[in-house]
């Protein structure tokens, strides 16, 4: 078997899990500061201010 080129495929494999599991703990992140469960609010584009 060629082992050339498989670098690539290996970092694309961590580059792709990073991202996935980057946007799911973002959108955890901006969930549980708009919901009020964090100290600090995340503002959010066309969500309702807080009152």
């Amino acid at each position: 078997m060629d082992k050339r080129g498989q670098l690539g495929i290996i970092e694309f494999k961590y580059f792709f899990v990073g991202l996935v599991i980057g946007v799911i703990l973002g959108l955890l992140l901006v969930w549980l500061g708009t919901a009020g469960v964090l100290p600090f609010r995340i503002p959010v584009c066309g969500a309702a201010p807080a009152s």
